[in-house]
């Protein structure tokens, strides 16, 4: 019976574990996915660019990987909200939309 006591308790421990280590990686990934947004965000209210040149910009500069196409799929989500929308609300809405994605609680997930 203690063996069992012990075991329950290791396996409660390291699914506790697990479960801070994935939302720690969410965390981190939608940052940078977030962080990545608002960047673009910056840009493009700077150079004024619709998604066309922005996709051409991209294309040109990158390798077809993996990165790029990362890129692309950032900045695709970050054209669709308004030019005016300040970088921070862009980085504000691009990461909670992310967790709640991550979450299972995007209805589009």
């Amino acid at each position: 019976m203690k063996h069992l006591i012990l075991f329950l308790s290791i396996l409660v421990s390291s699914t506790a574990i697990a479960d801070e280590e994935i939302e720690h990686s969410t965390i981190t990934s939608c940052a940078y996915q977030a962080g990545t947004a608002r960047e673009i965000q910056t840009i493009r209210q700077v150079e004024g660019d619709e998604w066309p040149q922005f996709e051409q910009k991209i294309k040109k500069i990158y390798k077809d990987t993996q990165g790029r196409y990362d890129l692309l799929a950032i900045g695709k989500i970050v054209y669709l909200e308004p030019l005016n929308n300040l970088p921070d609300v862009v980085y504000e809405h691009t990461f909670s939309t992310c967790v709640k994605h991550a979450q299972g609680r995007d209805k589009s997930a």
